[in-house]
């Protein structure tokens, strides 16, 4: 695609930041970042005329669940462009390793060993690489990860590529190659021949040339142990010998540490010391200080109150009350204790100017506000106090006098004649509610406890019981009783045991999935060849699903979990042997989970779900038989 740049937005979720170096043709690379979830991808644009297929095979190898496989995280496709989302490719490959040095056998057979078991897993889900080579094996901080699964081995879908057993069988001839290739830096070329590589890639300086005999592992080194050695001579003979999958590869491999796995990409991170805490010096102020204008270290910045000093509670019962320092300093005076001087003439405190109140400073936080509004007067009025305190013993600051109070906005709560605030007690609401619920429980348990114990009436119609004759003779034997009858035995229920698919002699259809369909796992499904018409490109083709029960049992409805929508199944009573055979029990066209109901039940122990009209399956209109499921009653 060369309409795209580094920045942009695909997809209005990954931003390209550089383009990745890719040795493939048919695919554009690029290093990306996940907006959404904050992570770096890697974006595979597949740029190949069977795109569809390639992405069919990428859904697949999501399924593949191993740490040592490079994950698939999301498969997209637009009208524009084929995309494949990625975990990003880091560290070294195996030609990046060997050409600066061939590995240790140690090494080799680990490095070998954990791609070996990351491709059995791949192989038991259907998913064969196709494309394995030095490049698609690296090794990043001590791990071994194999990329491209599911993608560099299906660019090119020809008459050639290879499935099934044949696949798995090439992809361990191609990591006993990639062994050779790690012992002894010769790379067999087998481990090159890959059928989308780029022509223009140069091969390592030691590539196998076409038609020359391969040179054992130990003739090259004789530090190769002789297993490996052999290993390589058999595999990698003219013999068609050795191990067929990656799993009896593995059994050859093992045993190996993990520990010998070459460790690259490490990025040391620097120590930081950690330094101590800052010390805070503490500092105090005298409120005596404060409130002669002084000033000393450490004061308090402006707009913070110093700390409260010590109070002390006089012989009245009232706390007295600090005054602001700028009210000390003018020319009013604070009035902060009752003087204990005789009582003063009315006129004198009527004589003595307009009374002013103000508001005491805000208290520290975590400290309860104890103040209240003060009152001042000139500095004319006599040092004596300004009122007398009446019989009940209040001071010159009581209310009612000359103590300003808030104004009263109409949002305060309701209260009482004492002054308390008004609030509502539930407890006597829940202990009712409570009662009653206990009530109704004791009658309902009352009513349900004695229903059954009603006397029983016996109808007129009984007849009595008969008694025995006075006369018989009890050593008599009792008369037989009839044996009852025997309990029919139960049908037995219909249970899958096998399911196979029948094509055209020949022909092969995916038939290694044929066991997915009936596994009981919606997250697998067995799927056929696609075509470009329901009627199989007008091809005389065979196309049939065949069941096999554990036993002859019942059935009366087939439940078909598919991906499938219209088309035209049958289900037959006959055998994969004679798939057109037998009698149509139903027909009928595919939607999603569809319920195939026989048009009567019939006993039988094998069933055939013939495909006379393929059902569409994929958004380019292609068509295919797709099935998730199988379930019989």
């Amino acid at each position: 695609m060369a309409d795209l740049q580094g920045g942009e937005l695909v997809v209005a979720r990954y931003r390209l930041d550089a383009r990745a170096p890719s040795d493939l043709v048919g695919i554009e690379a690029w290093e990306a970042t996940d907006q959404i979830l904050d992570r770096p991808v890697r974006l595979s644009i597949i740029t190949s005329p069977d795109a569809p297929l390639t992405l069919d095979a990428a859904r697949r190898a999501a399924l593949v669940s191993d740490e040592h496989v490079t994950r698939v995280i999301d498969v997209l496709h637009d009208a524009a462009r084929s995309i494949v989302v990625t975990e990003p490719y880091v560290g070294s490959t195996l030609a990046d390793l060997v050409e600066a040095q061939p590995l240790s056998p140690h090494a080799a057979r680990a490095v070998i060993g954990a791609a070996a078991t990351a491709l059995e897993a791949a192989r038991r889900r259907g998913v064969h690489h196709g494309a394995l080579r030095p490049s698609a094996i690296r090794v990043h901080q001590g791990r071994v990860r194999v990329t491209g699964l599911g993608i560099d081995g299906d660019l090119v879908h020809g008459e050639a590529r290879l499935d099934g057993d044949a696949a798995s069988r090439a992809d361990t001839v191609a990591l006993v190659a990639l062994l050779h290739y790690a012992l002894t830096g010769d790379l067999p070329r087998v481990a090159h021949d890959v059928e989308a590589l780029d022509p223009g890639v140069v091969g390592p300086a030691r590539l196998q040339v076409p038609g020359a005999p391969l040179v054992p592992p130990r003739d090259v080194d004789q530090a190769v142990p002789r297993d490996l050695d052999t290993l390589c001579s058999v595999t990698l003979g003219d013999h068609d010998d050795g191990p067929v999958t990656p799993g009896q590869l593995v059994s050859e491999l093992a045993p190996w540490d993990s520990e010998h796995v070459p460790v690259t990409g490490e990025v040391p991170v620097a120590v930081q010391p950690i330094e101590p805490p800052v010390t805070r010096e503490v500092t105090r102020q005298s409120v005596r200080t404060l409130a002669a204008g002084g000033a000393s270290r450490g004061a308090a910045r402006p707009g913070t109150p110093p700390p409260a000093g010590p109070v002390r509670r006089p012989s009245t019962g009232r706390i007295p009350r600090v005054a602001p320092a700028a009210a000390a300093a003018g020319a009013t005076s604070l009035t902060l204790k009752h003087a204990a001087a005789p009582a003063a003439p009315a006129a004198t405190a009527s004589t003595a100017g307009p009374t002013t109140t103000e508001q005491a400073p805000a208290a520290p936080a975590g400290v309860p506000n104890t103040t209240q509004p003060v009152t001042t007067q000139p500095a004319a009025a006599p040092a004596a106090m300004l009122s007398d305190p009446g019989p009940s013993g209040r001071g010159p600051d009581s209310p009612g006098t000359t103590t300003a109070r808030p104004a009263d906005d109409g949002a305060r709560p309701q209260t009482t004649k004492s002054g308390r605030r008004l609030r509502l007690n539930p407890t006597p609401y829940v202990l009712a509610l409570m009662l009653v619920l206990v009530v109704g429980a004791g009658v309902v348990a009352k009513n349900t406890l004695f229903s059954g114990f009603e006397p029983a009436v016996v109808e007129a119609s009984q007849t009595p019981t008969e008694e025995a004759p006075a006369d018989a003779d009890p050593a008599a034997e009792p008369p037989a009783e009839e044996a009852p009858a025997e309990a029919p035995p139960a049908p037995a229920l219909p249970v899958i045991s096998g399911g196979q698919v029948v094509t055209n002699p020949g022909d092969e259809d995916y038939n290694e999935n044929a066991g997915l369909a009936i596994d009981d796992d919606v997250t697998t499904a067995w799927y056929s060849l696609e075509y470009k018409t329901s009627n199989f490109g007008g091809f005389d083709r065979l196309l049939a699903y065949a069941i096999t029960l554990e036993q002859p049992a019942t059935v009366s409805t087939v439940y078909l979990s598919t991906q499938n929508t219209g088309g035209n199944v049958e289900i037959r009573a006959t055998d994969a042997a004679n798939p057109r055979g037998g009698e149509v029990l139903a027909s009928g066209p595919l939607n999603g989970e569809t319920t195939m109901t026989l048009s009567a039940p019939v006993e039988t122990q094998n069933l055939v779900i013939l495909f006379t009209d393929l059902p569409t399956a994929t958004s380019d209109g292609k068509f295919r038989a797709h099935i998730y499921d199988i379930s019989l009653s």
